[in-house]
């Protein structure tokens, strides 16, 4: 039986929050101020999820979702929103983890700044390889679920990019049956050069199966180079390969005036436009032109920010644990001509722990989505760094950090959110935090 809700605000994740008779009520695609019908889905003790039935008053900021598959595909939970609304939407999540989680309640947020490309904007995206009909496709999953979804003609892809995803579904579909049993492929595009790079994932297989494999994507335009990855093979299972490439392991990509290495095994961003302009933000924080200015940059993967910040004039040390990632920053720091830069290859915890108590004037750091270890907080408090600027990809675990540094001797100037990826409930967030 449908229930009658009305729509309070959106909460992280992007779902739609209702309370009625001591209940919360999670509404997917419900938006603030909507009066909708809702049909009760997995209920605990004192919350429940509810699928949206239907629309009785709409918001002013709903519009129709123009992916075909929106409803389905868990990949996006705001294109039934402006976008103007999407930014203030993703504002309030980072406001109430800020202030539930963090318990932070006195802080300067600036306005949120968008992606100059609301749609196709992505430059790299992972697809799960899935059987229909016999034939194989490439797809998402439908929300808190494993059921795949078609994803060709995603609207968040660049068209060339979607260019290359076409001509491999093609060919996967045309087939009955694989060389080996393929689980994802991911698909990578460098603006500047017009160049992709496929990445594909299997549990396991022989040289045979893998060489066969890679063979079914040769000649696709711009795809310059293909590695298959075996993600389950055991040091003793001698007869499967662990990866295997044809062609180039990489792309390079332009940042600012500089030309990026970005290898399969480093992490590549999405949305490129959105970074660089993430980038300017935190030149003009750090205030590089000061040529004295010690940065030392946390998690730095393939080193743009602090390739950057060395090329504008700061002294910079890049901390990084992927060997992967390190070897192309020092490419990229070679072919640049970048001097004034060092690279540390190590386990963050593990380097900060040689750090002397204000040896750097400036910390830059961009943790995994999970945050900053407990051990690395308390290096941070001990090290006593005037400034530090956290990145975030995730407003819980940010929010959690800082509460932790500002329990001691930090205090926030201001927080800065990004829309690294419209359409989804996402935020990236740069945080400015001054010792007291």
């Amino acid at each position: 039986m449908p229930q009658a809700l009305t729509i309070e605000r959106v909460v992280a994740g992007g779902w739609g929050l209702s309370r009625s008779d001591s209940m919360v009520t999670f509404v997917r695609g419900g938006l603030p101020g909507e009066v909708v019908t809702v049909i009760p889905d997995k209920r605990h003790p004192d919350y429940q999820f509810a699928t949206l039935n239907e629309v009785r008053v709409a918001s002013p900021h709903r519009v129709q979702a123009p992916c075909v598959v929106y409803e389905d595909c868990g990949g996006c939970q705001f294109q039934h929103a402006r976008y103007e609304a999407q930014l203030q939407y993703k504002q309030d999540m980072l406001k109430e983890a800020f202030s539930r989680i963090g318990r932070i309640e006195q802080t300067i947020f600036n306005d949120p700044v968008p992606s100059p490309f609301p749609y196709e904007y992505r430059r790299r995206v992972r697809f799960r390889v899935f059987q229909q009909h016999g034939t194989f496709h490439l797809g998402f999953v439908r929300e808190r679920s494993h059921s795949p979804v078609r994803g060709v003609g995603c609207l968040l892809v660049s068209k060339p990019l979607g260019k290359v995803i076409e001509h491999i579904e093609e060919r996967l579909a045309s087939l009955r049956k694989l060389p080996a049993f393929l689980s994802h492929v991911e698909i990578r595009s460098s603006d500047a050069f017009g160049t992709h790079l496929i990445l594909c994932t299997v549990p396991r297989a022989s040289q045979n199966q893998a060489r066969e494999l890679l063979v079914l994507f040769e000649g696709i335009p711009t795809v310059v180079g293909c590695v298959l990855t075996a993600s389950s093979v055991t040091t003793s299972q001698r007869r499967y390969v662990r990866r295997v490439v044809r062609g180039e392991p990489h792309l390079f990509e332009r940042f600012q005036d500089m030309v990026i290495r970005v290898s399969d095994r480093s992490f590549m961003q999405a949305n490129w436009s959105v970074y660089s302009i993430i980038f300017q933000t935190l030149v003009d924080w750090v205030n590089v032109p000061n040529r004295q200015t010690r940065v030392l940059e946390l998690f730095a993967g393939v080193g743009c920010m602090g390739l950057g910040l060395a090329k504008n004039g700061a002294l910079v040390t890049e901390v990084e644990e992927n060997p992967y990632a390190v070897a192309d920053a020092k490419k990229s720091a070679s072919q640049n001509h970048i001097g004034r830069y060092r690279l540390r290859a190590a386990k963050v915890e593990d380097f900060l722990e040689t750090v002397g108590v204000d040896e750097y004037d400036v910390v830059v750091m961009d943790p995994p989505r999970t945050g900053l270890s407990r051990r690395c907080v308390e290096s941070l408090e001990r090290i006593r760094t005037p400034r530090m600027l956290y990145l975030s990809c995730d407003a819980s675990s940010l929010a959690r950090d800082l509460n932790r540094l500002c329990a001691t001797q930090y205090h926030i100037r201001r927080v800065q959110a990004f829309d690294m990826f419209p359409q989804t409930a996402h935020i990236e967030t740069l945080v400015e935090l001054v010792r007291a």
